[in-house]
C-alpha cells in the first residue's frame, strides 16, 4: 500500500474499531469553523468506574472536580503539497497514545509491543507507568492543542482523574501496586529499593504488604503535565498541587553545599526517606536529573522561586557530582551502568575499557533537563555544558540521518527513539536559546530517522507475524487490533534501514517510553517551525504548518520551493534557507503576489520585507539529489538523498523497510487536509 495513502486508511480502520467499543470518534472539520468554548467538567470518580474490570486502589478515593476546556480554534480544509506535515503526524501520535490503552484498567497503557510473535501482542507490566514518567500524559494535551483532534477523548479525563487520586497528602505521586495482577511483573528493583515504611522499617519492593509507593521518579513528569493543565484552564488547584509537590521534593533532597540530590528508594504513604548515599552514574541521572525539566517549566510559567532553587541545586549535582558527565558535558559510562547492562547485550562484553558514552536516552534526557533550567535562568555555563554533550553525541551517531544508538558504544546497531527525540529537542532549544545554529540538524533528523521510526504503514506487521513463532497470549497480554492501535507509535529498537530487528536479546518491537518522548518532541517541532513576535515572522523549518499569522506550504523534497499565505500584518518576514543552499546564492528568488521581490541575506535567513494579510509569498531555491555512503549502527549504507531527505537506502530493510520514498522524484503531489489553528498556543 502507498505509504502516503495509508494514514487515512489506518486511521479509519482504527477509528471504526474504537468507536464500536467506546462510542467516541474523531471530530470532523468543517470549512472555516471556530470551535466553541464549552468545557466539560469532571471529578469525584473516573467516568467508567462501573464498567472497569480492574479497579485501582489509589492513595485517594476521590478526585477534586476539574474542567477540560475544549480545544478551540479555526478549522478548515486546505490543499497542500503532499510532503511532511507535523500536524498530520501528531494526529497519528494521538491515535497511538490513546489506542495503546486498556479501557478495563483506567486506560493504563500496554507498555511493551511485540510484532515478532504470532499473534502480535501488547503486554502490561510495572513499566506501564512510563505513561507518567516518559511524557505520554504530558504529550496528549499538547498534541490535541496542535491538531484540535478529539479522537478517543474519553481517555483524557480518566488519566487526569488518576493523577489527582494518586497525589497523597504529602504531595507526592503514589503508584498503586495491588489493583492489577501485572504490577509486580518486571519491577525495576534498582529504582524502587529500599522502600521506607511509616514505621521507619526498610522493606524491599518484593514485600507483598506494600500497596503504594512514591519517589522522585513517580513525580518527575507529573509537574510538567499538571503545568500544561494549569496553562489550559487556569485552575489554581493545579498550581497548589504542583507547589506542594515541589516543596515535598525539596524537603527530601539531600543538601551538600550549593548542590543537592534526591534520595534513592521509595516510601509508602506516611513514610519518610532515611539516610541516602549519594547516587552516581546512571541512577544519579534517573533520580535527580529528570525532575529538573518539570521544575524549570513550572518556574518559567509562574516564577515560583522554590522550583528554581531546587532545579539549580539538582543541576549543579548533575553537572559536577553525578559522575555521569565530564564537567564540560561529555557523557561518561557510569559504574552501575557498566555492571547492569553487561548481560543486556553481548556488545557490552567489550565495554570494559570504554570511558565515554553509555545509555543514550539517560544521557540525553539529563542534558535536556539541564538545558530547560539553564535556558530559563540564562545560565551560559549550563548551556555550554549541554552544547558540549550534544556535540559529542552528534559526532558519535549518524548526524546525517539522526540515528543515535540506544547505547553510545562503537558499532552499536539499534537506535532507541527516545534518544533521537532528545537530540532533536536539544537542537531546537539550543537554537532557540541562541547557543548555536542547529536548525539544519533538527530538519535532517526530523525528515529522516525520527519520523521514519513512526509506525505509519503497518502492513509489514502482519507479514512479520505470519512468519514468526506462534505463542499463546499470556494473562497480561492482548492481541486485539495490535497494529491498528499502535499506528502512530515509535520504534523501540530500529536499525538504520529497518523498523524492527528481532533477536534473542530483543524480540520486542516497541517500548512506549519512545512514543511518549517522541510525541512530546513532535510538539516541540510544531512549535518551532515558525516564530511570530512583534510583527516579525521567522520561518525556521520549511515544513507544512498552519498558524494564526501565516500558513506554510512546503514543496520539499519534490522541489526547492516554499509558499507563505500571510494572515496578519508583518513588518518583516525572515525565511531560513536549508543547508544545501549556498549563502548569497543568486539561484534563490522571491515573489510576492507574483511580483519579483528583492532579497537580503542575514546569515542563513532571507529578509523579505513587510507583508500584509492575503499576500502570497513564493520562495524558490535549488534542490538536487546526491548519493552518499554513511555508517549507521555499524553498517555502511548507500543513501540517495534529495535535499536533506533520504529517498532510498541500500541494502534495504527486511521487516519494516525504511525510506521507500521514490515518489519524491515525481512532480509535486497534493492532498486535502483538515487544518486547525488553535486560539492560543502553549510555549513549551
Amino acid at each position: 500500500m502507498d505509504r502516503r495513502n495509508f494514514t487515512r486508511t489506518a486511521f479509519a480502520a482504527f477509528g471504526s474499531w474504537w468507536i464500536g467499543r467506546n462510542g467516541q470518534g474523531q471530530e470532523q472539520s468543517g470549512q472555516q469553523q471556530t470551535g466553541s468554548s464549552f468545557a466539560k467538567s469532571y471529578g469525584e470518580l473516573a467516568p467508567d468506574t462501573a464498567t472497569k474490570k480492574h479497579i485501582r486502589r489509589y492513595v485517594r478515593d476521590t478526585a477534586p472536580r476539574f474542567d477540560i476546556p475544549s480545544y478551540t480554534g479555526l478549522r478548515y480544509r486546505d490543499n497542500v503539497p503532499d510532503t511532511l506535515d507535523i500536524a498530520e503526524r501528531a494526529k497519528l501520535g494521538i491515535n497511538a497514545l490513546t489506542g495503546i490503552t486498556d479501557p478495563n484498567a483506567d486506560y493504563e497503557i500496554y507498555w511493551l509491543v511485540n510484532f515478532s510473535l504470532n499473534p502480535p501482542r501488547m503486554a502490561h507490566d510495572y513499566n506501564d507507568w512510563v505513561q507518567n514518567v516518559e511524557g505520554l500524559m504530558e504529550a496528549l494535551p499538547l498534541l490535541r492543542l496542535a491538531t484540535g483532534s478529539t479522537l478517543n477523548d474519553q481517555v483524557d479525563p480518566v488519566w487526569m482523574t488518576g493523577i489527582l487520586r494518586s497525589i497523597g497528602p504529602d504531595g507526592l505521586f503514589y503508584v498503586p501496586l495491588e489493583e492489577c495482577p501485572w504490577t509486580r511483573i518486571s519491577t525495576p528493583i534498582a529504582y524502587l529499593n529500599p522502600v521506607w515504611s511509616p514505621t521507619g522499617q526498610k522493606l524491599t519492593i518484593a514485600d507483598s504488604s506494600i500497596e503504594q509507593i512514591a519517589n522522585s521518579g513517580t513525580c518527575q513528569r507529573i509537574i510538567g503535565t499538571m503545568t500544561v493543565y494549569y496553562l489550559r484552564d487556569g485552575n489554581p488547584m493545579w498550581k497548589d498541587l504542583i507547589e506542594k509537590m515541589i516543596r515535598r521534593l525539596a524537603s527530601t533532597a539531600v543538601l551538600q553545599g550549593d548542590y543537592a540530590y534526591l534520595p534513592s528508594g521509595s516510601i509508602e504513604p506516611g513514610g519518610k526517606f532515611d539516610t541516602s548515599p549519594m547516587p552516581s552514574g546512571y541512577m544519579a541521572e534517573e533520580i535527580s536529573a529528570r525532575p529538573i525539566q518539570g521544575l524549570a517549566q513550572y518556574y518559567k510559567v509562574t516564577g515560583y522561586e522554590p522550583a528554581r532553587e531546587l532545579a539549580a541545586k539538582l543541576s549543579r549535582f548533575v553537572r559536577f557530582h553525578s559522575q555521569y558527565y565530564k564537567p564540560d558535558g561529555t557523557p561518561m559510562i557510569g559504574a552501575d551502568e557498566r555492571a547492569w547492562f553487561k548481560d543486556y547485550d553481548p556488545a557490552f562484553h567489550d565495554m570494559e575499557n570504554l570511558q565515554y558514552g553509555g545509555h543514550g536516552h539517560a544521557h540525553g534526557i539529563g542534558l535536556l533537563s539541564v538545558l530547560e533550567y539553564s535556558a530559563a535562568v540564562n545560565d551560559p555555563e549550563g548551556l555550554f555544558f549541554v552544547r558540549t554533550g550534544y556535540e559529542w553525541m552528534k559526532a558519535n551517531g549518524s548526524a546525517l540521518v539522526g540515528f543515535f544508538p540506544e547505547f553510545f558504544m562503537p558499532g552499536y546497531s539499534r537506535s532507541e527513539t527516545c534518544i533521537n527525540a532528545d537530540m532533536i529537542a536539544m537542537a531546537l532549544k539550543l537554537s532557540d536559546a541562541g547557543v548555536g545554529d542547529y536548525w539544519d540538524d533538527a530538519d535532517r533528523w526530523i525528515r529522516n530517522h525520527f519520523l521514519e521510526s513512526q509506525l505509519v504503514d503497518s502492513g509489514w506487521v502482519s507479514r512479520l507475524a505470519k512468519r514468526s513463532p506462534t505463542k499463546p497470549l499470556l494473562p497480561n497480554e492482548t492481541g486485539e487490533h495490535v497494529a491498528e492501535r499502535n499506528t502512530g507509535a515509535f520504534a523501540g529498537w530500529s536499525a538504520g534501514n529497518d523498523w524492527v530487528v528481532p533477536s534473542a536479546q530483543h524480540e520486542n518491537s516497541i517500548m512506549h517510553c519512545c512514543t511518549g518522548s517522541a510525541c512530546r518532541t513532535m510538539y516541540y517541532v510544531w512549535q518551532h517551525i515558525l516564530n511570530f513576535q512583534d510583527e516579525i515572522l521567522s520561518v525556521n523549518l520549511l515544513l507544512n504548518r498552519a498558524s494564526a499569522c501565516c500558513d506554510i506550504y512546503s514543496y520539499i523534497p519534490y522541489e526547492g520551493r516554499v509558499d507563505l499565505k500571510i494572515k496578519q500584518l508583518c513588518r518583516q518576514i525572515r525565511v531560513r534557507m536549508p543547508q544545501w543552499v549556498d549563502g548569497g546564492s543568486d539561484q534563490v528568488s522571491c515573489a510576492i503576489n507574483g511580483n519579483p521581490q528583492s532579497i537580503k541575506w542575514h546569515g542563513r535567513y532571507l529578509e523579505l520585507g513587510p507583508a500584509k494579510p492575503k499576500d502570497r509569498i513564493t520562495v524558490k531555491f535549488p534542490i538536487s539529489e546526491q548519493t552518499v555512503h554513511d555508517t549507521i549502527g555499524g553498517v555502511t549504507y548507500r543513501l540517495e538523498i534529495r535535499g536533506s531527505t533520504v529517498i532510498a537506502i541500500d541494502p534495504p530493510g527486511r521487516n519494516g523497510p525504511l525510506y521507500e520514498r521514490a515518489y519524491y522524484r515525481q512532480p509535486t503531489r497534493w492532498r486535502i487536509v483538515d487544518r486547525f489553528v488553535p486560539d492560543s498556543e502553549i510555549t513549551w
